[in-house]
């Protein structure tokens, strides 16, 4: 779906527009950041137009239809730029971690991607409003790509070293804050705590609420129990989950 919403919608856009308006305009530049947000997010969500696919979503599922539809796309989208790369014969000079930047940040986007498509079902399947939860994941895509276009203009003369810092940031924030919406989606109010779990004191045998501070030792946690008020090592995975 990516290299289809690129090659047959984006590219002819972009044509058009650089003709009618000008490669060198701040316009031209700033109409480029509209493109993902009004290309990709339709090109994630057509599959539900599909009546035997949409009946299949419910409330109770959507939110890991969001995760599937987001990260299919997202490996679509490193798949393609990754043909980018490959037509310039600089990339082979370099051995494959020097590609590790490009990796890291299009496992980041897959995330992105899931989160962008979570927003438009919850919209969509939940609450049926079909248009507002399509213009949702636009303009959350909107967002995560606005700093892009803010960087390349100088925006408040930050300057350059700036701006490349706050673009390094900016992708584990929208990261983070697509996890913590997939998750309030998924387990409601209490999200945190519900994927922490409960868990029972090996000694007193009183089921409790796994604190969200311990000392984690990787497989086991030190932690308190608050009934016997003794500290012991719990396994980690040793979870009541309700």
């Amino acid at each position: 779906m990516c290299a289809l919403a690129f090659y047959f919608i984006r590219m002819p856009i972009d044509h058009w527009l650089s003709d009618y308006v000008g490669k060198n305009t701040n316009a031209f530049a700033f109409i480029r950041v509209l493109y993902a947000p009004l290309t990709e997010e339709p090109a994630k969500l057509w599959p539900i137009l599909i009546p035997w696919i949409y009946r299949r979503i419910t409330p109770q599922n959507y939110v890991r239809v969001a995760i599937a539809m987001g990260l299919g796309f997202g490996l679509g989208e490193a798949w393609t730029v990754a043909g980018f790369l490959a037509k310039n014969p600089d990339i082979a000079k370099y051995p494959w971690y020097m590609l590790t930047g490009f990796i890291g940040e299009r496992v980041m986007v897959c995330f992105m991607h899931a989160g962008f498509t979570g927003a438009a079902l919850h919209f969509i399947i939940v609450r049926r409003w079909l248009f507002a939860g399509t213009l949702c994941a636009m303009l959350l895509h909107f967002l995560g790509n606005l700093p892009i276009y803010l960087a390349q203009q100088d925006f408040l003369g930050f300057g350059k070293v700036a701006w490349q810092t706050i673009l390094s940031l900016w992708v584990p924030i929208c990261v983070l804050f697509m996890i913590v919406e997939l998750a309030y989606f998924a387990y409601g109010t209490g999200w945190l705590l519900k994927l922490i779990g409960k868990t029972k004191c090996p000694e007193c045998g009183t089921v409790y609420q796994r604190p969200l501070f311990c000392i984690n030792l990787f497989i086991k946690c030190y932690e308190r129990c608050p009934a016997c008020k003794h500290w012991h090592l719990v396994d980690i995975w040793n979870r009541i989950k309700e």
